[in-house]
């Protein structure tokens, strides 16, 4: 592992980072992250929208002898996941992008999930922000949800993209924690789920410590619930946060306030809203 400088060594906008390390701020991580000191996030894990919502609703308690559940399944995971166009969405995450890219440090790293059908342009957009494509990584469910029509095959693959900010001197891996395969196999979060593209912290813990090290700055602009920040503490890391939605902001508060996090199962989440919504989860 090659040696970096500290957080503490690495300059002036380091003590105003300070003022963010340890919260969820509500707002468009678009706009939040223009605040944040220049170069001064470590790591930047997070699960974007990706324009996949449909209108689209399965009615399987019209027929349960099929579907064997009750149980109706939407696919629009939220107002959030909504775009006027393809052109508008693509805006959108070039705006992040760059947000994103102007607080990394040299030789920092990003990891997004990101729709395995787009991820091509993804890599061209992270190119022009001095981010370079390093390998994709992908989280295996154990558990994945039984296809209600039956005609395809289960969904067990989850991609996600790691970047380097160029130069990659000083950048952190550390293999002395032993070989790690580019996947990581965990179940999907249930009972209940705090969100609908709730990420498990098991996979969130195996990246941050390969790509980080105690004391650096992790930051999720795409908050979700929490689940990268309970991660990131649990490993001894500071965090921010960005989420736009209210109701997951308060979710990852409530779930922040109790050491180790909150599980779902916990009655302090009982009492907040309930969600039908998307994002890092």
């Amino acid at each position: 592992m090659t040696t970096r400088p500290t957080l503490s060594s690495r300059g002036k906008g380091n003590a105003q980072i300070g003022d963010w390390v340890g919260k969820v701020w509500r707002g468009d991580a678009r706009e939040l992250l223009r605040e944040l000191p220049v170069e001064s996030v470590d790591l930047v894990i997070t699960d974007p929208p990706y324009f996949i919502s449909r209108n689209t609703v399965i009615h399987r308690a019209m027929r349960p002898m099929k579907y064997r559940a009750a149980r109706s399944i939407t696919l629009d995971f939220g107002t959030w996941d909504h775009f006027v166009s393809e052109a508008d969405y693509w805006r959108f995450t070039r705006d992040w992008l760059t947000a994103v890219a102007r607080v990394i440090r040299p030789g920092g790293h990003l990891v997004t999930f990101f729709d395995q059908n787009r991820v091509s342009y993804l890599i061209a957009l992270a190119k022009r922000e001095g981010l370079a494509c390093r390998q994709h990584l992908y989280w295996v469910k154990s558990n994945p949800a039984p296809r209600a029509r039956k005609v395809d095959f289960m969904i067990a693959l989850e991609h996600a993209i790691w970047f380097t900010k160029e130069p990659r001197s000083g950048a952190t891996f550390n293999y002395q924690l032993g070989q790690q395969k580019n996947y990581v196999l965990a179940a999907v979060p249930h009972h209940p789920r705090l969100h609908p593209t709730q990420k498990p912290e098991a996979v969130l813990r195996v990246w941050i410590a390969y790509l980080s090290g105690e004391g650096d700055v992790v930051l999720d602009p795409f908050a979700g619930s929490g689940s990268t920040l309970c991660a990131a503490r649990d490993l001894s890391r500071q965090w921010v946060a960005c989420e736009r939605e209210a109701e997951y902001v308060a979710v990852a508060r409530t779930r922040l306030a109790q050491r180790p996090c909150a599980k779902p199962t916990d009655r302090a989440l009982r009492s907040t809203p309930s969600t039908h919504g998307r994002n890092s989860r």
